[in-house]
């Protein structure tokens, strides 16, 4: 459970990061997709960094992979918000 937290504080961080400095943002994205691309969490907190940047179609792809990985059905249901959001922009 520790490595979860870690994990979802450093893709939090990401993302903040994303919205003021968008290269070094995705940098750091890319990295945490290298080493834990299986996580959900890492392309959800992604396409909400690029949803505040006005990047309507990067982060439809985000909010999809992101629901394919959760597996709980209530970040799924986030994850189809995101999309419905997107899909409206």
């Amino acid at each position: 459970m520790a490595e979860w937290r870690a994990i979802m504080l450093e893709t939090e961080q990401a993302k903040k990061d994303m919205i003021l400095k968008p290269k070094a943002g995705e940098r750091t994205f890319r990295q945490l997709l290298r080493q834990h691309g299986a996580d959900g969490m890492i392309y959800f907190k992604r396409a909400e960094a690029w949803q505040a940047l006005g990047e309507a179609e990067k982060a439809l792809g985000d909010y999809r992979k992101a629901e394919a990985l959760f597996p709980m059905e209530a970040w799924k249901a986030r994850a189809r918000e995101g999309i419905r959001h997107c899909e409206r922009q």
